[in-house]
């Protein structure tokens, strides 16, 4: 069963007579010569621009070069393919916003195509994969590494599932799906999914926090600077001193070394001459001289511990002299050099999450979970209705995907016993558990989104951040979470993802 590769094709629509337009010319090209006639091709205008909308944040991602720095991003994860732009943008702080901002416009404008072709009648279109790819050199040109299995892979499939799929056969066949009605009611709950998470982004934008780092950073090069409060010429005789004493103890322990191997070698003589002897008085003599030689090793092995302890304070000691004629990265230093970037990364998103958050992007992030949960509910309900059998994307038990694709007995109920707990709680019919919180109380999600306050990490961590919003009632359970794992046989992360 290889629902991942299910997720690949998400990014991957265009019609039958326009394959090769998507193929050659990219997803902006397909947009244009579909936007003609929206009443026809609003369906499938929809996922294109969706689709166009990713393709955006990569390439913004190249012309500021920014690559596989936004990895751990959500919405931003997608594999630029190791494209680097040689002469990038120079990003600002506010940048990372911009991106975002444009991400949530742009599904809000597919969302309204969408809209559009639902009110006009939906109209069913195919999609295939191996069409599309992301421009994302905007180049106009496409290249292996900007393929839709390239650019997904590893994000979507995972790093070992991505190169499976890369070596099969499945990834030269050309896989078609048809998509119909039941699963535009499914493309529109994504389009809120996705703006749900863009508008929980922007709720507590990173741009402040960006720029008081960059300012902060920019002031260090206007710090004073301290005359050495160390005679040079002092430190250089007490450095020259500690290496001559790191010579000396070099030398005993490479004199312990050599003792210790003649020992070893005479030991390995003995007991050959004992393996081999069958008088039992040279026997035990050879026994008693192999004792008295171990005893020495053992000796001498504590010995050389001692002096290479006494060789490690020394070399520490000399470190520590050179930086007082010049102050040089420790080792703890350096390996926070390496992680800077991941380090800058935690350092924003907690500063960020400490800011008062935008109240209306809080109540868009509740408006677009609700609307996903109630398109979702549309898709399985006009699945469940759907008699044919043509090529479809997510089948109901009578039908077969076109993809290698089974669902499970059962798993779709236990999807849709998930949103209901996720509705419960956007209602505020369920609390969110918080184990600091006292026994009874836990986290009313709507109180939240009428009065936002801050999540600060220590206030929240503590307990204290939540009882504004505290009460008491019936928590959200992980049991149709837990069940939902079971039927899907270990795969749940890629149904969920597939189901919305």
């Amino acid at each position: 069963m290889r629902v991942f590769l299910i997720l690949t094709i998400i990014f991957s629509a265009n019609t039958v007579q326009a394959q090769d337009n998507l193929a050659q010319g990219g997803l902006q090209a397909s947009i244009e010569r579909l936007a003609s006639d929206p009443d026809v091709h609003g369906f499938e205008l929809g996922m294109l621009r969706t689709l166009r909308a990713v393709e955006k944040t990569l390439q913004a991602r190249y012309e500021y070069g920014l690559g596989q720095r936004l990895a751990n991003l959500p919405l931003l994860r997608l594999d630029t393919g190791g494209i680097v732009n040689p002469s990038p943008t120079p990003s600002t702080p506010a940048t990372l916003s911009q991106i975002m901002d444009g991400f949530v416009a742009d599904m809000a404008e597919a969302r309204a195509v969408l809209e559009h072709g639902e009110a006009a009648g939906i109209k069913p279109f195919e999609m295939t994969l191996g069409d599309l790819w992301f421009d994302i050199n905007a180049n106009g040109t496409r290249e292996d590494s900007e393929s839709a299995i390239a650019t997904l892979g590893e994000v979507v499939l995972g790093r070992r599932a991505a190169q499976n799929f890369s070596m099969s056969d499945l990834a030269n066949q050309s896989l078609t799906i048809r998509f119909d009605t039941a699963d535009h009611a499914w493309l529109l709950a994504y389009t809120h999914m996705l703006s749900g998470f863009g508008n929980l982004f922007m709720a507590f934008d990173p741009e402040p926090v960006l720029r008081d780092l960059m300012q902060q950073r920019l002031g260090l090069k206007d710090a004073p600077e301290i005359p050495n409060f160390y005679d040079p010429e002092v430190v250089k005789t007490e450095i020259e001193a500690l290496e001559a004493e790191e010579v000396e103890i070099e030398a005993q322990v490479a004199d312990i070394d050599d003792e210790i191997a003649l020992i070893n070698e005479a030991i390995e003589g003995l007991r050959a001459r004992s393996d081999t002897t069958e008088d039992s008085v040279l026997k035990v003599d050879i026994d008693l001289r192999l004792a008295d030689r171990q005893d020495k090793l053992w000796t001498l092995r504590g010995e050389r511990n001692q002096v290479r302890r006494a060789l490690r304070l020394v070399q520490n000691e000399i470190r520590a002299a050179r930086s007082k004629l010049a102050p040089v990265a420790g080792q703890f230093q350096q390996m926070i050099l390496q992680e800077r970037p991941t380090i800058d990364a935690i350092y924003v998103a907690i500063k960020a999450l400490a800011q008062q958050p935008d109240a209306a992007r809080i109540r868009a992030v509740h408006t677009h979970l609700t609307a996903m949960i109630a398109h979702n509910r549309t898709f399985w309900e006009r699945l469940e209705e759907e008699t044919d059998n043509d090529r479809e994307w997510i089948p109901n038990p009578s039908q077969t995907s076109a993809l290698p694709l089974t669902i499970p007995p059962r798993l779709a109920a236990g999807w849709q016993a998930i949103l209901m707990d996720i509705e419960a709680v956007l209602e505020g019919k369920l609390l969110i558990p918080h184990p600091a919180l006292p026994e009874g109380y836990g986290i009313n999600l709507p109180a939240y989104v009428d009065d936002p306050t801050p999540l600060d990490l220590v206030n929240w961590l503590h307990g204290i951040g939540a009882y504004r919003h505290a009460a008491i009632g019936p928590h959200l359970s992980t049991q149709s979470w837990r069940t939902f794992q079971r039927l899907s046989l270990g795969n749940a992360g890629g149904f969920a993802l597939l189901f919305n």
